[in-house]
């Protein structure tokens, strides 16, 4: 640690004292500052950085102890060394000093050695103490706590001068938990490792070798800092050679693993911004650059905020949908595709917004998973689809009676109280546990699958249906489809749009449809529209159906009317 490294402030209201002591430590290599009195010293301390803190204990106003007891409230021995310094021969003095967190002492006149010593040492001690409470343990890496530290000197820095642009890079990993899951947390902890050196290595690369400009923030989260960039299209060339860093293959105790990152890029030039708000920007591009599709990196823009308060307000008016009568059931008939009969309906949540109007799931139901409303609301559409399917049920006998598809997300699944949810609605409703079928999405139950395996056996044992819904689009493995008695699976409509006009789908399917019998599941197509698509799904063996060409999505009316006139069978209807 050399001198020119640290920044000093000296305190004391004797302008000779601060001139000569100041004078002789500028000249051993430090970076001073002086303060004729505790106000000005709490005023530069507030606008800038220092390392440690001389301090005359006798001063007129507010005393050295007085201003040391202020910094000790916001400051630790090891984030701010003080070292008094005393004209006061007296053991009281000095004691009292050193229980309000003083962290040295010298007396007056000073000796230079002695305090050059002294500083060396408390400064050493300061950066041991601080190297050693903000590193990450695993990786070696700066923690959360010391890359904030950094990143609020570089703010103070970056206000002060014009220095280019200070970046920051925050990135999580893209399939660290499935390698969690396959291989173990030992393992885990070596890749975590391994991303931690190709890290500083792109660092270093890149120009950036300051070992605190690469963090690990939380379990698969790090972050990179960038100083005096030159401009945005340099901070991007770094995060790609990170992307491109992460995509080669590692090779763990003998496993090739591989993993990539979605990162988010956060901007500022003139530093008038917090840590946090820096870090939270870099976040919310992150977030962007996974709903992109991963892989990638994204920059910050003003709009990302405001997205992030329309999802706020919406929860908040989300919160009383249920209670205010807001939330609307949809239905879709399910057709029997060799006979064009209905054979059942999937019920579609929909949400009336006072101001916004009818309001679709893909934009609500995120946000009631993320809040924990989706219990509420899935309860709702639960209990209201089994009623529906009730009244039908008794107005329109049919054998088998049709039945009722009600999708269920994952997040319901860690709901204790689900079991007893369903029960509950089948013994209120008394409608046959076989024509309520829950829909769960593929990609979605994957990831949660061993959570999830015992709550769907106890499903399955009330003897409800279980439907993997857009499959194909995630695993597609059909042995947990068996291993999960999921007793029917919903080809994903991007397969079923593409029958008519390409061979390798035609192909698929049947393989789908073939599999799927194989397993005796019962095999439904999503989004049919056009008389071909139906012919081919027909000659494949699909079971049934849905989609535009049988009719959208209906109110209660509608559907009702529906099942009226459809004692004969149905084609293409009215939109």
């Amino acid at each position: 640690m050399t001198a020119e490294q640290n920044r000093l402030l000296v305190v004391d209201d004797d302008a000779n004292n601060r001139d000569m002591l100041s004078r002789r430590l500028i000249r051993r290599g430090y970076n001073v500052q002086v303060a004729e009195d505790g106000q000005q010293a709490l005023d530069k301390i507030f606008r800038d950085h220092f390392d440690l803190i001389l301090l005359d204990q006798m001063m007129p106003g507010m005393s050295g102890l007085d201003l040391l007891r202020l910094l000790r409230a916001t400051y630790s021995q090891s984030e701010l060394p003080v070292i008094m310094v005393t004209a006061v021969d007296e053991s009281e003095t000095v004691v009292e000093a050193l229980n309000q967190g003083a962290n040295d002492y010298v007396m007056k006149p000073v000796d230079l050695p002695v305090v050059a010593a002294r500083i060396q040492a408390q400064l050493a001690r300061s950066h041991t103490d601080r190297t050693t409470k903000m590193s990450d343990q695993l990786t070696g890496l700066c923690n959360r706590s010391m890359l904030s530290s950094r990143l609020a000197s570089a703010l103070i820095a970056q206000r002060r001068a014009d220095r280019g642009l200070l970046a920051v890079l925050l990135l999580d990993l893209d399939g660290f938990k499935l390698v969690n899951d396959s291989f173990g947390h030992s393992t885990g902890d070596q890749l975590l490792i391994e991303v931690a050196s190709r890290l500083r290595n792109i660092a270093g690369a890149c120009g950036y070798s300051d070992p605190s400009s690469v963090a690990r923030i939380g379990g698969d989260e790090f972050v990179v800092l960038i100083e005096k960039a030159e401009n945005p299209d340099q901070v991007s060339a770094t995060a790609q050679a990170i992307l491109m860093s992460l995509t080669r293959p590692m090779y763990l105790k003998g496993v090739q693993v591989s993993v990539a990152a979605s990162v988010g890029m956060a901007l500022t030039r003139d530093g008038n911004c917090t840590p946090e708000d820096l870090l939270r920007d870099a976040d919310l591009a992150m977030y962007r650059a996974k709903e992109l599709g991963k892989n990638r990196c994204e920059r910050f823009e003003p709009e990302l905020r405001e997205r992030v308060n329309a999802r706020l307000t919406a929860a908040i008016d989300l919160r009383h949908a249920v209670e205010r009568g807001e939330l609307l059931a949809l239905y879709q008939p399910k057709v029997e595709l060799a006979t064009r009969k209905i054979v059942g309906f999937e019920a579609l949540l929909r949400w009336r917004h006072p101001q916004q109007g009818l309001v679709g799931p893909g934009v609500f139901i995120p946000i009631a998973e993320e809040t924990g409303l989706i219990i509420s609301i899935g309860d709702w559409i639960l209990q209201e689809a089994c009623r529906q399917l009730k009244i039908w049920q008794a107005k329109f006998p049919s054998e088998p009676p049709i039945s009722m598809n009600v999708n269920l997300s994952v997040k319901q699944l860690s709901d204790p109280l689900l079991l007893s949810r369903v029960k509950k609605v089948l013994d209120e409703t008394g409608i046959a546990a076989e024509t309520l079928k829950l829909e769960l999405t593929e990609s979605a139950l994957i990831p949660e699958i061993d959570a999830a395996a015992g709550v769907l056996s106890e499903l399955r044992a009330l003897h409800v249906g279980l439907k993997l819904d857009d499959f194909g689009t995630g695993y597609s493995s059909l042995s947990y489809l068996r291993n999960l008695h999921f007793d029917s699976l919903k080809i994903d409509r991007s397969f079923v749009s593409k029958l008519g006009s390409d061979e390798d789908t035609h192909a698929i399917v049947g393989t789908i449809v073939n599999l799927a019998h194989t397993l005796h599941m019962n095999v439904v197509a999503e989004g049919i529209e056009t008389e071909q698509q139906l012919t081919e799904l027909v000659e494949l063996g699909c079971d049934s159906g849905q989609g535009y060409y049988f009719a959208k999505p209906l109110d209660t009316d509608a559907a009702e009317k529906l099942l009226e006139t459809a004692a004969a069978p149905i084609g293409a209807l009215v939109h």
